[in-house]
């Protein structure tokens, strides 16, 4: 029986949607027991109920969970027998427990929900630390009230970024300052208890103004109804009053407060979040003894001496290991070494950022796995990549049997090793001197650089392989971890068969030239570059028509609970968007996602070029084979709200023409550092096209599950990618996204990513 059979003749409603959502009800009085109620009537996902009080008679009235019987009973008892009576499909639970003395308990119940319904009439200084905590959490605040004739309802869903949009406290803001700075953001999920809050001694809705069960259900249906439309992504007033004694209705949306304590002090992402842009795989970090170098502008210089080129020079030879013969080899990065200074500004890091860590099997710290030899932590202040802080991967390949920085063979040279998971002291330096070099020069484009450098971390470990070489870790404040080769690009692929799923060999075919086709395939892209000008013509995805089918609501199938409503709000944006614009087809906003994503790969590599910066390009320890860090994959996926699509990011090899000089003759080489820039433009073009080239690295891994159609149009949109790479890079104007057209770009990325995610696991 499909007992939502109605429901989903409503137009535009998401049943899916709404029974991915898992509630928070503090207080099950009069309000909260009819939003309790709809709730479960509307197939909601699971309910949780927070209250510390008994039924008494003067409840009766309006509080329509309970009966004469429950007089004396726990509400919260109580109120789950009433909704299992008649329950469709949600989990129900309760917690009895006194919110304001054991908030730790909410502020864990609020962790696991995407939507607080604050329901509790405590006063306006309990209801300024609930809206902190939604905006800590990134989930709406719902609240309503009744007094007499009057139901009033509220709604704040939190926006994008921190700022985006007006909270509660905006317009609402209590006297007490002290009191507030108590539970802003970055403080209300740390606190156990908030018994320091001033309590309203009045309460005109409990005493002389009365209530009814007409106030308290309007108060609620208004609640639940706008927070059902924030859900489905209509605009929605924050504040709605209804006098039904007058059948008067009035609603407006609030104005942000710029010096809100709330909503302006909001961190970046709540504590252990894992989404989609960060990833969801974590690991074990543990304490070590070490000592930390605090960055700031001032405090990494390129002085380019004689002296600091020969330190360079130095790490072209091999260091031999104490006690036996093994050769190790250091990066041998050709420029001169940077010098710290340790700076007079100095700000401490954020706790627990303080103390050097290093990753483990087991430690007290869980953390974000990134890479082989980098972690992301979340806090309040902000999601914060550790670069360089172990790698639990032995000689052999073996994971956990050998933590922290393990000697790999250099298959190259005999007898050669280098060390893994750490950074040393010129690689470190580099990158955090070089990332904040990099982004002064990108923010003119409107382009930001993915990690902001923070310090660095130098180790003392007991069990060292090598104590006399200096290891190092970067600590940086970072924006997100998806990169664009392995999770943006196969997501977008795997997005083509999502959204063009009739498509034929005869369409495709026809949007290439004859001298694309190869037998039965297209050429692709690199190798249509490459084989002579008669076959180097990308197309341009732009204006093509395809028969294309309407985004699904369902999620496709092993799609992580989490991550159902994701897909589902974007599907939906995306609808409401190609029924609003008429000229918007879903094949030209797949053509606007991948030309904007090569423009902005584009304009960051001809940027550096312009001002004599090597991303990475040089000939390390083995000479047959560069080391290039120019490739798709140094560029990380940005949530909503920031001004580019992308961040570049790995700046630990690249170096600046002032200190470069020739690893062959030791001396300064123009012509050199030319060619080299040379090289690296033509290695990522090659990469942007398709081709693996010489980073390794794979830059699909959908299509050999797909149809000879999909491949063909797959090659289609590269073209496109490739085009706007090659617009950024020849300096050309903007590649814009119309700012009506923002949301349902940002909806697509996050519907790859979520693909991207399915794939891995």
């Amino acid at each position: 029986m499909d007992f939502f059979s109605r429901q989903r003749t409503v137009p535009d409603w998401h049943q899916p949607l709404i029974e991915a959502q898992s509630a928070l009800v503090l207080g099950v009085g009069g309000i909260g027991c009819t939003v309790a109620r709809e709730l479960c009537r509307l197939g909601v996902g699971e309910v949780v109920l927070v209250d510390n009080d008994v039924v008494s008679v003067s409840n009766l009235n309006r509080q329509v969970l309970y009966s004469g019987g429950d007089v004396g009973r726990r509400k919260v008892v109580a109120a789950i027998e009433a909704l299992d009576r008649d329950n469709l499909r949600t989990r129900v639970s309760g917690v009895d427990c006194d919110a304001v003395k054991e908030w730790g308990r909410v502020v864990r119940l609020a962790r696991n929900s995407t939507v607080v319904f604050n329901c509790i009439d405590y006063g306006e200084y309990f209801d300024t630390a609930v809206m902190s905590l939604c905006v800590c959490l990134g989930v709406p605040y719902i609240t309503a009230s009744s007094y007499g004739h009057t139901a009033i309802a509220e709604c704040y869903p939190p926006g994008d970024l921190p700022g985006s949009g007006p909270c509660w406290v905006c317009n609402n803001a209590p006297a007490k300052k002290d009191v507030i700075e108590a539970v802003t953001p970055d403080k209300v999920a740390q606190l156990e208890t908030v018994e320091f809050l001033p309590q309203d001694v009045y309460m005109p809705s409990n005493q002389e103004v009365g209530s009814s069960v007409l106030s308290c259900t309007l108060a609620a249906t208004l609640t639940v109804g706008a927070w059902l439309n924030a859900l489905h992504g209509y605009t929605t007033p924050h504040w709605t009053s209804c006098d039904f004694a007058m059948f008067q209705l009035f609603s407006y949306r609030s104005e942000s407060n710029n010096q809100c304590p709330i909503c302006q002090k909001a961190p970046r992402y709540a504590p252990l979040l894992v989404d989609i842009y960060f990833g969801t795989d974590l690991v074990a970090m543990t304490p070590v003894g070490g000592a930390v170098l605090p960055y700031s502008p001032t405090a990494i210089t390129n002085p380019a001496t004689q002296s600091h080129v020969e330190k360079a020079k130095c790490r072209l030879e091999s260091v031999y290991r104490d006690g036996d013969d093994k050769c190790v080899y250091l990066p041998a990065v050709p420029a001169a070494q940077l010098e710290y200074n340790q700076p007079a500004d100095n700000v401490p890091l954020p706790h627990p950022l303080s103390t050097p860590m290093v990753k483990t099997k087991d430690g007290p710290q869980l953390v974000i796995r990134s890479g082989g030899r980098s972690v992301i932590i979340p806090l309040y202040e902000g999601c914060f990549r550790l670069k360089g802080c172990g790698n639990y991967v032995d000689a052999e390949g073996m994971r956990y049997t050998h933590p922290g920085f393990p000697l790999i063979k250099i298959e190259t040279k005999d007898n050669g090793y280098e060390i893994r998971g750490c950074c040393f002291e010129h690689t470190g330096l580099n990158e955090q001197y070089m990332s904040q070099k990099v982004g002064e020069l990108l923010s003119e484009h409107g382009i930001i650089v993915g990690n902001k450098p923070m310090g660095l971390w130098r180790y003392e470990i007991t069990e060292d392989t090598i104590p006399t070489i200096p290891k190092l870790c970067g600590v940086f404040e970072t924006l997100g971890e998806r990169r664009v080769s392995s999770h943006l690009l196969p997501g977008l692929e795997a997005l083509v068969s999502q959204f063009f799923p009739s498509v034929t060999e005869g369409e495709v075919w026809c949007l290439f030239p004859p001298e694309r086709r190869g037998g039965e395939e297209i050429i692709p892209t690199w190798s249509a570059c490459c084989t002579g000008a008669n076959k180097s013509s990308p197309i341009d995805m732009g204006p093509v028509k395809l028969i294309e089918s309407e985004p699904s609501s369902s999620p496709p199938e092993g799609i992580p609970p989490s991550f159902m409503a994701p897909w589902i709000q974007g599907a939906f944006s995306l609808r409401q968007a190609l029924a609003r614009e008429d000229t918007l087809t879903l094949a030209s906003l797949l053509a606007l996602v991948y030309q904007r994503v090569g423009w902005e790969m584009g304009t960051v590599k001809r940027s550096l070029e312009n001002h004599r910066i090597n991303w990475g390009y040089f000939f390390d320890h083995n000479p047959f084979e560069p080391h290039c860090n120019a490739h798709p994959n140094n560029y990380i996926v940005l949530p909503p709200g920031q001004p580019s699509l992308l961040a570049p990011v790995d700046f630990d090899f690249s170096f600046e023409e002032g200190g470069f000089f020739s690893p062959y003759s030791g001396s300064t080489d123009k012509s050199l550092f030319d060619s080299w820039l040379g090289s690296e433009a033509v290695e990522m073009e090659r990469a942007v096209a398709g081709e693996t080239a010489n980073t390794g690295l794979q830059m699909t891994m959908t299509q050999n599950d797909m149809s000879a159609a999909h491949r063909g149009l797959c090659w289609g949109f590269r073209d496109t990618l490739l085009l706007g790479y090659r617009a950024g890079y020849g300096g050309e104007e903007t590649v814009t996204i119309p700012e009506n057209i923002r949301p349902c770009v940002d909806s697509v990325v996050k519907m790859a990513l979520l693909l991207t995610h399915l794939a891995n696991t």
